[in-house]
């Protein structure tokens, strides 16, 4: 990465959250603030719980689309066995372990489950639990960890570290990766008061999330990656 590369594209950035306010994708801090006031894994309805946290006003794209139901699918995981995927979660969400091996085996068991739905369900033709791709496992992480953790969109991603010089870029699946180079342009982020400005103006009103997030790194990467 190139420090003045990343420095410009800051700025291109922030001249976009000047100009074009109304432009601004705001959803994603309105579902992390839904997630953050409903998540409860030891909820005693674990589906009713898991449905009000993937709530959102505006849109719910990300986890939900044309032949794109992730969020459809965990509910039905979860009314055939609400404990394995409570497990399943409790062990995503344990920063005490190595975050690929928490991934894998988050989608290990999300196999696992189809597995068991197609066995219940052998007339069907749905075959696709949608959370191999890791956009989704990093919405869970990055809803339940704000600061901690950015959403993974890695063809956004991918053309933003071309864009910003890098001539080693992480491969799809490599996340720890993914999540040091975020932290380390957050770094960046946050030392450019007038963005920090630009964006609390965006997000100042409920029901957005306002607290220190990397979606907002997320945003800036995706804008970067789209960018013409």
């Amino acid at each position: 990465m190139q420090l003045k590369k990343i420095q410009a594209y800051i700025e291109i950035y922030k001249n976009f959250l000047n100009k074009n306010p109304e432009q601004r994708e705001l959803f994603p801090w309105e579902s992390q603030a839904v997630f953050q006031k409903n998540w409860d894994l030891e909820a005693p309805d674990f589906a009713k719980m898991f449905d009000a946290s993937l709530q959102n006003s505006r849109t719910r794209r990300w986890w939900t689309g044309d032949n794109f139901k992730p969020k459809a699918r965990m509910l039905e995981f979860i009314h055939q066995n609400s404990d394995f995927v409570r497990s399943m979660f409790r062990e995503l969400f344990d920063e005490s372990k190595a975050i690929e091996n928490r991934i894998s085996k988050f989608q290990f068991g999300c196999e696992v489950m189809m597995q068991d739905y197609k066995e219940d369900h052998p007339t069907s033709i749905e075959n696709n639990h949608y959370h191999l791709e890791n956009h989704v496992v990093s919405m869970y992480l990055a809803f339940r960890y704000p600061a901690g953790y950015a959403v993974y969109f890695y063809p956004e991603f991918a053309r933003m570290m071309k864009k910003i010089g890098s001539t080693n870029i992480p491969e799809p699946f490599e996340m720890e990766r993914f999540l040091k180079i975020t932290k380390t342009i957050t770094t960046f982020l946050k030392k450019d008061d007038e963005l920090l400005q630009l964006h609390q103006k965006s997000v100042a009103a409920p029901p957005l999330y306002q607290d220190e997030s990397m979606l907002l790194v997320t945003d800036f990467y995706r804008y970067v990656g789209l960018a013409g």
